[in-house]
């Protein structure tokens, strides 16, 4: 059966997709057992695991202050964090499905697309625009 690894697995995203029926086994890993700040910890638990999919929710987000009070940790979690779940994945060729936001885009027309010009609008935005960045480099991920 078809193994999916989904991290920040006791966040929001979570627990709405934890209700969702699936035909796959599918693994909510909290931050004990999948750091993402931590790359051992990262090819630990994938290799452990041997996921086909991976997706990757696990960020810090709220409240939106800490992206500037708290620089350091908005950057380890969501730029050097994601960059480490795309290393692993590559080194494992696990496919990656990275949840980003809409705030990377001027907020102005809406509907946008990936192709669109982008324009964070706080840190929160550039840190998560920073982790785009990583998976773009990935071809094997979706954003």
């Amino acid at each position: 059966m078809t193994r999916i690894v989904f991290s920040g697995g006791s966040g929001r995203f979570a627990s709405e997709f934890k209700k969702i029926k699936s035909n796959y086994n599918i693994y909510y890993p909290d931050k004990k057992k999948l750091d993402v700040t931590n790359i051992k910890s990262i090819r630990k638990y994938l290799k452990q695991i041997k996921p086909r999919y991976f997706i990757h929710c696990a960020a810090l987000s709220r409240p939106m202050d800490i992206h500037l009070r708290k620089i350091s940790q908005s950057i380890s979690t969501n730029i050097i964090g994601t960059s480490n779940v795309v290393i692993a994945c590559s080194e494992q060729n696990i496919k990656l499905i990275y949840f980003s936001t809409n705030y990377v885009y001027p907020g102005i027309k809406g509907d946008y697309r990936e192709t669109d010009p982008v324009l964070p609008i706080n840190n929160y935005a550039i840190s998560k625009l920073g982790g785009e960045c990583a998976v773009q480099m990935y071809k094997n991920s979706l954003i």
